[in-house]
């Protein structure tokens, strides 16, 4: 087993995210609104067992609860407190192995890494899809659309930024070291303010993933932002739009309740911008070459050029 599997063994990361509470409702209702009753529902990276357990209490007739991770022991004693081990069982394994021997009617995961796509788990459930889902079954999420926009936020630029390195310290000049975290281009978490944006955000694309292939994340093109007010453009802001079902969205962006997820965060070297002005964007994403499970966003403004590190 390798760390990442590891990792989903520490009950507080699983607290973490059980406790969130704009993800964890939105799976509730999600799953609410596709049971109908009597399906057999697999979940793939069950954790806990949350959503196998919510599948079942909604009215599915059989739940299976795939994780590679120890602590698919933990779910199935929790599955057992809860009075639902005749409707939910769990398998210890990964679920690119698991073949049901009967096909089910719906696929939940939340699979769902930071800018959707690091930790790069949608591979194991499309694999799981392939093996496990009827050819007109339900995928939960049904699809998901990765989304973009500039911002002007010194607060993030210069105070926990590479901003900061303009600012001398007890007389120091330190002020060469910003075009060199620039170039390190690493991707930071953080809640950014919707009053930070300098545009509406652009969609780079989305899936359906009913029919999405392992290689569709990996995408490149180019997105045009018309800016909305005088500014400096200092970065951007990326996050991700899951649709759960045909009425429940998952909304991670600035504008919503904060997720766990948060938003990621792309500092950019500064540069003036004026209410009106066409910003073009051009952008890459890949799984990144040496990082495992992280991916490797690429962005271009004009002829500059970084490559960030999401995971």
């Amino acid at each position: 087993m390798d760390f990442y599997f590891d990792s989903y063994e520490d009950l507080s990361l699983q607290r973490f995210m059980v406790s969130d509470k704009p993800r964890t409702d939105a799976f509730a209702a999600a799953i609410a609104e596709v049971v109908k009753g009597g399906e057999r529902v697999l979940d793939v990276g069950t954790g806990t067992g949350l959503l196998a357990m919510l599948a079942a209490k909604t009215g599915a007739g059989q739940v299976y609860g795939v994780d590679q991770a120890s602590i698919a022991d933990l779910a199935e004693k929790l599955v057992e407190e809860n009075g639902l081990s005749e409707k939910v069982e769990i398998i210890n394994g990964n679920a690119k192995n698991v073949k049901l021997s009967e096909p089910v009617d719906i696929l939940v995961s939340e699979w769902l890494g930071h800018f959707a796509f690091s930790e790069t788990m949608l591979d194991d459930v499309l694999i799981a899809r392939d093996k496990n889902l009827k050819p007109s079954g339900t995928m939960l999420p049904s699809g998901v659309e990765l989304k973009l926009a500039p911002i002007n936020d010194p607060w993030l630029y210069e105070d926990s930024g590479p901003g900061f390195w303009n600012e001398r310290v007890h007389g120091i000049d330190f002020s060469i070291l910003e075009s060199l975290e620039l170039k390190q281009a690493l991707a930071k978490k953080t809640i950014v303010p919707a009053s930070s944006l300098l545009s509406a955000g652009a969609s780079l694309f989305a899936l359906d993933l009913a029919v999405a292939a392992r290689e569709d994340p990996w995408q490149c093109g180019e997105v045009e932002f018309i800016i909305e007010k005088n500014g400096r453009l200092d970065g951007f802001v990326g996050w991700f739009v899951a649709q759960l079902s045909p009425n429940i969205v998952l909304d991670t962006g600035p504008a919503h309740e904060p997720t766990h997820w948060a938003q990621m965060h792309f500092p950019f070297t500064p540069r003036e911008v004026r209410k009106g002005q066409i910003l073009a964007v051009r952008f890459a994403l890949d799984r990144h070459p040496y990082e495992g499970r992280s991916v490797e966003l690429k962005l271009t403004v004009d002829d500059e050029t970084f490559y960030y590190t999401v995971g």
